[in-house]
């Protein structure tokens, strides 16, 4: 599967990957003594999946290499899907949707 290895300055790599996506996010800020911040997580099939978050500073060296991969590092953080939450909340933003008039109603 496709993943991302990240470095930071010159702690070693992690592997991230799931089975559907990977995602790293890195945000800064535009005050110069602000910290940004290094977000990577990951979906696989009924499951989340959360390996780093970390502050970021000026200066810092931030290596993302796409890579082709067998085996991800392990998560900090493994969370199940609730499928019954998610139907919940598809329903709420359909009906809201539909008031809007965004969506055709159903029936």
């Amino acid at each position: 599967m496709l993943g991302l290895e990240i470095q930071i300055n010159n702690e070693p790599p992690i592997t991230a990957a799931a089975e559907n996506f990977t995602f790293a996010i890195l945000t800064t800020t535009a005050a110069p003594d602000d910290e940004g911040y290094i977000t990577v997580r990951g979906k696989g099939y009924g499951y989340g999946y959360h390996w780093l978050d970390a502050r970021a500073r000026q200066g810092d060296k931030v290596t993302v290499r796409i890579i082709q991969t067998d085996k991800a590092s392990p998560p900090l953080k493994t969370q199940k899907d609730d499928r019954k939450k998610m139907l919940e909340r598809y329903a709420q933003l359909k009906k809201e949707l539909e008031e809007k008039g965004l969506i055709a109603k159903e029936g």
